[in-house]
Order: C-alpha cells, then sequence, then structure tokens
C-alpha cells in the first residue's frame, strides 16, 4: 500500500478514536442518550488512550520519513495525556468542558491535516 494512503488511514482512524473519546466525555452529560451515571463512561478512557499512544509511534514514524507534519504527530500524544489528566483528576463539569473542548479542536485540526493530505495524494 503507498505510504500517503497509510497515512490518510492513521488520520481517519486518529479522528475516529477522537470522535470515540468525545462519546466518553459527554457520556456524563444527562441529556445525551449515551448518559452513564456516576462516570463510568470513563473507563473508555483506558482503552482510547494507548490506541492514541500506539497511532502516536507510527506517526513518529512516519514523520521521520517526512510524510507529516510534526503537529500532526504530536495530536494522539497530546490526547491521550489530557484525557488521561482529566480521567485522573476530580470529576467536575469544568473538566468535562475542557475535555469536550480539547477533544473538538484536535478532531478539526486533524481532519484539515487529512484533507490536505487527500489533496496531495489525488
Amino acid at each position: 500500500m503507498e505510504k500517503n494512503k497509510k497515512v490518510i488511514i492513521l488520520n481517519s482512524l486518529l479522528v475516529g478514536t477522537i470522535i470515540l473519546n468525545l462519546f466518553i466525555f459527554t457520556s456524563r452529560m444527562r441529556f445525551f442518550p449515551w448518559f452513564i451515571e456516576d462516570a463510568w463512561g470513563y473507563l473508555g478512557v483506558f482503552l482510547t488512550a494507548p490506541i492514541l499512544i500506539g497511532i502516536y509511534f507510527i506517526l513518529r514514524h512516519y514523520h521521520k520519513l517526512q510524510l507529516i507534519s510534526n503537529s500532526n504527530k504530536v495530536i494522539p500524544l497530546f490526547v491521550a495525556i489530557a484525557s488521561l489528566i482529566i480521567i485522573f483528576l476530580p470529576t467536575t463539569d469544568f473538566l468535562n468542558i475542557v475535555a469536550l473542548v480539547i477533544n473538538v479542536a484536535m478532531v478539526i485540526l486533524v481532519a484539515t491535516f487529512l484533507f490536505n493530505h487527500k489533496e496531495k495524494a489525488l
């Protein structure tokens, strides 16, 4: 498989994982249908964090080959560490909103990288 296609697939997987992280953090909000009381939904971060860290190591390899930018490489590690820090702090609405803002910003940023990379591949 061509390396550009692999980078596109990795960025798509990264967007999907961050969106899953968004669902996990919104599981604490009562007005969503996937509401889970007592923050048991936050355990899903322990599933997404290793996936994000694995994506980081793969993207680091592609960064060495100069196929992606440095900021694209760092995003999965930043989201994983930020999510884990938020999980280990006492649960508050403010931290939940911070997690949502971080995840939404990173989805937009990775989607921008994804669309730019697709244009280069064509």
